[in-house]
Formats: structure tokens, sequence, C-alpha cells
């Protein structure tokens, strides 16, 4: 399903949403997580309400033009992806549009980091390529399991794209073999 606008809270440029580099921060409007993150620290964002659409080219340019700002003093910088939930399937497109956009004129210069409420295996069943994500913070932030490090919640998982292409490989070929034993 293809929507006209991306749901968008706010764009910010912060340190913190990755573990070493500045960041462009995009929080997506709307979560599609059930029941909530416990302890969740951007209820505000659960909402899907479209009085937070915004055109996805002023987005762009947005974000594109934070970069640049960002890149006149660091070597490399970081683009988060944070909701909400920016793979919901409200704002997927979206996020992945984005990256797009910002690895093709940056290159690796930028670090695209998703954050999700999703397993890897979740993933698996998504309609959407990882391609322009280099990094993920998978698994619903828990604040009993709240730490100073990073990621926040020692359940979430920190990966490189390369780690996750791992672990769906895996994911896979036991999926695959469990479904031929039955």
């Amino acid at each position: 399903m293809i929507f006209e606008k991306p749901l968008l809270r706010v764009v910010r440029v912060l340190y913190g949403d990755h573990p070493e580099l500045p960041s462009v921060s995009v929080y997506f409007q709307g979560c599609d997580a059930f029941p909530k993150c416990a302890g969740c620290h951007n209820p505000e964002t659960w909402e899907f309400s479209e009085d937070y659409s915004v055109d996805f080219e002023n987005l762009k340019n947005h974000v594109i033009s934070k970069l640049q700002m960002l890149l006149k003093t660091y070597e490399k910088v970081s683009l988060a992806l944070l909701g909400g939930e920016p793979l919901s399937m409200r704002n997927r497109q979206y996020a992945y549009l984005l990256a797009k956009q910002v690895k093709e004129t940056f290159g690796s210069k930028v670090v695209v980091i998703v954050y999700s409420w999703r397993t890897p295996k979740e993933l698996l069943n998504m309609n959407i390529p990882l391609s322009y994500f280099d990094e993920f913070v998978l698994g619903r932030y828990n604040h009993k399991y709240h730490r100073s490090g990073f990621p926040a919640s020692a359940n979430q998982l920190y990966l490189t794209k390369e780690q996750l292409i791992q672990i769906l490989q895996i994911i896979s070929v036991r999926g695959t073999r469990y479904v031929e034993t039955i």
C-alpha cells in the first residue's frame, strides 16, 4: 500500500541515536507495536494521524541540508530513523526512500541506522529491501532492562547490515528445514 505522505514527528540534530556518530534523527509518527514497549521514551509518537503528514520532497531536502551541515564539521555522520516505528506499514516506504536518497547523495559518509521493535525473524516477512540501511537496533525497548550503554535496553540487538543478513540467512535455512521435516 502506498501512502501520499510520510507521518513525521520531528527531525533533530543530536548525539545519542548512534553509538559513535552525530546524527540527523528522523522521528516517524505512528507505532504499530502491540502492546507498546514498556517504558517507551516516545509515547507521543504512538498515534497514527494524518495531522503529522509531511511532503516527502520537503523532508528529504531538509534532511539532506542537515546532513550537509554536519559533514562540514565531521568526516562521517549518521541518519537515524526512529519513532514511533519507521518500519510500520504506514512509514516503511518513506524510511526506505529517505535512506536511498541519502545513500545515493552521500555514500559511505552517512551511516543509516534504523530502530525497530521488530526482531530479525519479523523482518523476513516484510516487503521492504534493507539495502540502504547500514545498521539496526532491533527488539522492543523494555525499561526493566535499561542500561547506560548502547542500545538502551539489554534485550535489544545492535546489528550491522552484514550481521543481519547472516541472521536472516540462518533463519531462512532453519525455517526451510523445519518445514521439510513436518
